[in-house]
């Protein structure tokens, strides 16, 4: 006999609302990876130097959000789970003034009493423990909320899930559920209905579990839309309290999604209703987060949200093409690819949100003349596009700018302010950037306007190659403003929509993504790619696929053998971009203030920089592992970055296990360079020794800047033992930073890393700053005097 017990879930409350539960908002999403973990100093006073920072009566945070998403990660990171628990609200306009979020242990369940005479009742498990870990933060005169109450120690153990998963809901976008449906776990089917619903257009939560009576397993689940059943009514008694009315939320929608345990461990769906008695939203309001013992599964919202109603819409009479996200419709040809029939993604800043992101700009230049920026205002005065860049933005892009990543994966998420970014990597692999944006819309004028405010701020120099996702009018812009720049689309981006857009085939047929990506990323020739291509529709009968008809219509600009010969500091095929989308997705949302936004924007580039200084430290002290004594290794081991020698060993000694053939002699040397045991390896280089100059068929330095292992290995048949000047790119040495400064921006930024190490010398000690501030001053004292005589001269 099968137990069986009701699990209903209020919708969110003031109290006792669990954060783990299906009601949670989308920027809450928790990812404990060590990739956010540096984010959640962002809110700490004296803990901003702490990559895990620790909770304590004083703490300040932006808003009552702020301090929900860092508590709940705190707690995602120790171990446990948050709900609310206590709610106060003013007076005066009814809004929270203080909440307390408690450990989801915290308290005891009430008993209820057994009115079914002599009806034998399944003994539930205990879910809470009375545990006191708890923490209450209360919002002051001034606005900020603060905590005022903290109990961090709990009464049972702790133990943070092995694993936190991410899954947006359009991977089931090509599934509807059935009755017979099968899965292999119940986590796993409640996964698939909350995709379901993100997509349809309704919320879910639990209805009814029945457990077993052996082991108290889970045999049944039932999970039904939030509007089933109707509202309580509530009796007042009390005629002296004052209750607030509630919106009934309850409807009683009659859809609902059963799944049951068989004895072969499958779980089949038994029960089923589709139909939904209340209108469905465009999109659902929440986020569902899913928790069991050895992962989290957190689905995350899709769907269209402008930021203000009240605001001018920028450029709302037009139709706008396809978001940055792209490819998000399932027409049969390119243009539909592209289109986008949804109303404008963004509305314009607020007024006073534009006021205090100007005067914030404002302020940077006046500290700092490098400073650049641009920004456009609609009728209202209200701002529609901005862009900026610091000094090291600029410095980075003098150095680095050869091959430049237009992130745009902000934007992906209609929930997130409209951010881009112009990024690139530095000489140790570690992602820089080299600008900052927010755009409303995606017109083609509003690139040109971008793109144009950039490129003057980076001194007109144009990158050598530029990488964006499929936009019509984003490449429309590009062609016009960068006609000798290599532009094509990002590889990732595209990957990770077939994995969407051919999920069935991904799911039906393991082989197929290896073999795919194998031909998108190791073809070494076109010839290759197209046998390869053809060989795949033909074995998955895909063919009249129209996804891969357009991937295949546009390959010249994603496939990278055909833009072998353009450098894109791109060392590996696996090497992907860094992106700050999931830090985004985590603090901040279409409600966040600019001024906010701005602000913990630079101190997670502060991170960055500091990372990057820490590098460029050890690698000035350090001297790498050589793993053979060649002349040549130690020539590039004082040359290049600790990041960079590594590939280059790697590649010297895998080509000690290439064999060579010559195949062609004269002015102009040809050798076949290949794996004995693997012919498909082999590779064609070209010596010629008038000039010194040798290239290799698969193009790796003229797309990464690191000579392969096929030229290595000729290099040694040849009798070469040093690497030629030629092949040494200033970009991944350790003097890529050296050289003659063009501008006062590069001159500002090697005063500033010399003064900072100027302060953190001088103020070891008492006597060592006093020392230190009296040369300061006679130093300054100098460098006013030389600059008064040079406008002296000059006015000669």
């Amino acid at each position: 006999m099968e137990g069986t017990s009701s699990e209903e879930e209020e919708s969110l409350r003031d109290n006792n609302m669990d954060l783990n539960d299906e009601n949670m908002e989308h920027h809450m999403t928790l990812d404990v990876t060590s990739q956010l973990a540096e984010a959640d100093h962002l809110y700490t006073s004296d803990q901003q130097n702490l990559e895990n920072p620790e909770p304590f009566v004083g703490m300040e945070f932006e808003s009552e959000e702020a301090a929900k998403l860092f508590y709940m990660a705190y707690a995602s990171r120790v171990g446990f789970s948050v709900r609310i628990s206590k709610s106060r609200r003013s007076r005066n306009d009814e809004s929270i003034i203080m909440r307390r979020f408690v450990c989801s242990k915290e308290g005891f369940h009430l008993k209820k009493g057994n009115y079914d005479n002599g009806k034998k009742k399944r003994k539930r498990a205990t879910i809470r423990e009375g545990c006191n870990a708890m923490i209450e933060v209360i919002q002051k005169y001034y606005g900020r909320w603060v905590v005022t109450k903290l109990v961090k120690e709990h009464n049972h153990v702790v133990a943070a899930p092995s694993r936190v998963r991410y899954i947006a809901p359009e991977e089931y976008a090509h599934l509807d559920p059935f009755l017979g449906m099968e899965f292999p776990s119940h986590e796993v089917a409640q996964t698939f209905y909350y995709a379901y619903a993100s997509r349809v257009g309704f919320d879910v939560r639990i209805r009814l579990s029945r457990r077993s009576t052996r082991d108290e397993s889970f045999v049944m689940r039932r999970f039904v839309c939030t509007k089933e059943g109707f509202t309580p009514t509530e009796e007042n008694n009390d005629e002296s309290k004052k209750k607030r009315n509630r919106t009934p939320t309850r409807e009683g929608c009659k859809a609902m999604f059963e799944v049951i345990k068989k004895e072969y461990d499958k779980w089949i769906v038994s029960k089923l209703v589709l139909e939904h008695t209340h209108d469905l939203a465009v999109a659902p309001s929440k986020v569902h987060y899913i928790q069991s013992q050895s992962e989290v599964v957190v689905l995350a919202k899709s769907g269209t949200l402008n930021r203000d109603k009240t605001a001018a819409p920028a450029f709302s009479e037009t139709q706008l093409g396809e978001s940055l996200g792209g490819f998000n419709n399932s027409s049969s040809n390119d243009q539909d690819f592209m289109s986008d029939t949804r109303e404008p993604i963004y509305n314009a800043f607020g007024l006073d949100d534009t006021q205090k992101l100007l005067g914030h700009f404002k302020r940077m230049n006046a500290e700092n003349p490098t400073f650049s920026y641009a920004v456009q205002v609609d009728k209202n005065n209200c701002l529609t596009h901005a862009f900026w860049a610091d000094a090291k933005a600029r410095a980075s892009y003098y150095y680095f700018g050869d091959a430049v990543t237009f992130d745009t994966s902000f934007k992906e998420n209609r929930d997130l302010l409209p951010f881009l970014m112009f990024t690139g990597v530095n000489h140790h692999l570690q992602s820089v950037v080299f600008g900052y944006a927010l755009l409303t819309d995606e017109s083609e004028a509003s690139f040109i306007w971008l793109f144009e405010k950039w490129i003057a701020a980076m001194g007109a120099r144009h990158p050598t190659s530029l990488i964006t996702v499929y936009s019509e009018p984003m490449g429309a812009a590009i062609s016009k403003m960068f006609p000798e720049t290599h532009h094509r689309f990002c590889r990732w981006h595209i990957l990770g929509r077939c994995k969407e857009r051919l999920a069935n085939i991904y799911l039906t047929r393991a082989t197929f993504e290896e073999e795919f990506q194998k031909c998108i990323n190791e073809s070494e020739t076109i010839e290759m790619f197209e046998s390869s291509w053809k060989s795949i529709l033909d074995k998955y009968d895909i063919g009249d696929n129209p996804w891969l008809q357009f991937l295949y219509n546009i390959r010249q600009k994603w496939v990278p053998v055909f833009f072998k010969d353009t450098f894109t500091a791109e060392i590996s095929a696996t090497q992907r971009p860094e992106s700050l989308k999931k830090f985004f997705e985590k603090y901040f949302n279409t409600k966040t203030h600019l001024p906010v936004f701005v602000s913990l924007l630079e101190h997670a580039m502060a991170g960055w920089s500091e990372r990057e200084a820490l590098e460029d430290l050890a690698t000035s002290f350090t001297r790498p592992n050589l793993k053979t004594p060649s002349n040549m290794l130690k020539q590039v081991a004082d040359v290049y970055t600790r990041t960079i020698f590594n590939i280059f060993q790697e590649e010297f000694v895998e080509s000690l296990g290439y064999d060579v053939d010559k195949i062609e002699d004269g002015l102009i040397s040809k050798y076949n360079v290949a794996k004995e045991e693997d012919a498909r390896t082999t590779c064609t280089v070209t010596h010629d020794p008038s000039n010194k100059k040798t290239k290799c068929s698969c193009c790796k330095f003229e797309t990464s800047g690191i000579v392969c292992k096929h030229i290595l290995r000729v290099f040694l048949t040849i009798g070469v033992r040093a690497l030629p000047e030629f092949y040494i790119l200033k970009r991944w040495t350790k003097e890529a930073k050296n050289g003659f400064v063009l501008d006062e921006c590069e001159r500002y930024n090697e005063l500033y890393r010399d003064a900072v190490r100027y302060a953190k010398e001088g103020s070891t000690s008492g006597d060592i700053y006093s020392f230190a501030q009296q040369t300061l001053q006679v130093a300054f004292t100098e460098v006013i005097q030389m600059k008064q005589d040079i406008i002296n001269r000059c006015g000669m």
